[in-house]
């Protein structure tokens, strides 16, 4: 019987979207990050080290000095998007997302004394006093993304 539980679900076609099922955790990664870490490229190396073809990050929480990320600015059918960048104390109220093919697809809910705000993750996020996240890698049917008819990439089986 395996250490980790099995996660199982029908790979049914839908009308919004598909299921992918045939994974399961294969093992779990917890990692902390320090002052004046970058935390991006933090999670691409543990990635690579690790060989994470195919996961989810599943929770992170700390703080950050700087930011960077991006979200989409229009309805239309190709996605135009916005880049920001923050400089100051900010916590860390949630990451999460998928690892596809070693390509992560995170969005994040950071605050201020100001308010919460959020996007997609990009590089040169700065750790402030620490972070602490939880990646799973999993085995099973791996995806990846390809891009559709509007060029944005969808996940699919490899």
């Amino acid at each position: 019987m395996s250490k980790f539980p099995i996660f199982v679900l029908l790979c049914v076609n839908l009308q919004a979207g598909d299921v992918f099922g045939g994974a399961r955790i294969e093992e779990i990664y917890r990692i902390r990050l320090d002052r004046g870490d970058l935390l991006l490229e933090s999670i691409m190396a543990a990635i690579k080290k690790y060989s994470i073809e195919d996961g989810a990050l599943l929770t992170a929480v700390g703080s950050l000095q700087e930011c960077t990320f991006h979200g989409v600015t229009t309805l239309e059918e190709k996605p135009r998007q916005k880049f920001t960048t923050r400089k100051g104390a900010m916590e860390i109220l949630n990451i999460n997302g998928m690892i596809a093919a070693g390509e992560p697809h995170f969005h994040m809910t950071l605050s201020t004394t100001k308010g919460a705000f959020g996007g997609h993750l990009e590089n040169g996020c700065k750790v402030l006093y620490r972070a602490e996240l939880t990646i799973a890698k999993f085995a099973g049917s791996p995806l990846a993304r390809k891009p559709n008819e509007a060029g944005v990439p969808m996940l699919q089986r490899k």
